[in-house]
């Protein structure tokens, strides 16, 4: 991390639009990762299509996302990976829903998984989920793990989608919070950091500060919502998660003592409420 800091400075110093595009592009990168046989076993459980679609709202250029169905169930529940993640991360949740008669619907991010890319974004990830809730208007649920439930929320709160109920577990809450992080994190100074959100909205048309599930919650069309979060979470703050609840008490909230943010998804009471939560009326 101290190389890059350091290359940041030197950049930042010389040209605050140039160090904010090496940052933007290293920040849109997710890393590299790895599949075990279980995670493949599970692929091929699975029916797998390559879905086509647009890059973005405003682009026409053409990617193709790679898509997962199991179970055969009347109910169709949506889930959204993480940053760095995989729908096949999901093994333990997947196999629980179906063997209770649910249909799961899945996919991998742009950049992510076995759908490819090199890199990819908040913005981009709410035009993939808005596309797979034109074609999937039957949803009962989605479940959004991490950065999955920030894009989620906002998604449901932008477009005029209504679903019964929505799941998010250990999840990110604001994008500007996610960069000021990054920010202090590589040491950008205040010239970089004035500089991004214009430069986010010249090429990706969206307005950074307003990607904030406090400032868009009121326009979430949703029955109920569940937040799900673990205080052991080494990610996002507990604290963060228990102040949303705080200031939105209409959202029920279930708080576990796990083994962190990414196990958070398999854990068996979390698995046991998410079926709770679905099965009620």
């Amino acid at each position: 991390m101290k190389k890059y800091k350091l290359a940041f400075s030197i950049i930042g110093s010389i040209s605050p639009r140039m160090a904010a595009k090496t940052f933007l592009h290293f920040f849109s990168k997710p890393p590299k990762r790895s599949f075990r046989q279980h995670h493949l076993t599970l692929r091929e459980s699975a029916t797998e299509t390559d879905t086509p679609l647009t890059a973005y709202a405003f682009s026409k250029q053409q990617i193709k996302v790679k898509t997962y169905t199991w179970g055969e169930g009347d109910k169709k529940v949506l889930l959204l990976h993480g940053w760095g993640g995989s729908a096949l991360d999901f093994s333990h949740l997947i196999q629980t829903l179906v063997e209770h008669n649910y249909q799961v619907i899945s996919f991998d991010q742009p950049a992510h998984g076995f759908t490819s890319g090199k890199n990819s974004n908040l913005i981009q990830w709410m035009h993939v989920i808005t596309a797979f809730l034109d074609t999937n208007k039957d949803l009962y649920a989605i479940i959004g793990h991490s950065f999955g439930g920030l894009a989620a929320t906002l998604t449901l709160a932008r477009e005029k989608v209504y679903i019964p109920k929505l799941i998010i577990m250990a999840s990110s809450i604001s994008a500007p919070a996610i960069f000021d992080d990054a920010y202090d994190q590589l040491g950008l100074n205040n010239k970089v950091r004035e500089v991004i959100p214009g430069i986010v909205q010249d090429t990706l048309k969206s307005d950074l500060m307003s990607m904030d599930m406090h400032k868009q919650f009121r326009s979430v069309k949703v029955d109920h919502m569940l937040f799900i979060y673990d205080e052991n979470d080494e990610i996002i703050p507990p604290k963060q998660s228990e102040y949303f609840l705080l200031q939105h008490p209409e959202v029920e909230g279930f708080k576990i003592r796990g083994e962190g943010h990414y196990r958070i998804i398999r854990d068996p009471q979390v698995l046991a409420k998410i079926l709770a939560f679905l099965g009620m009326p």
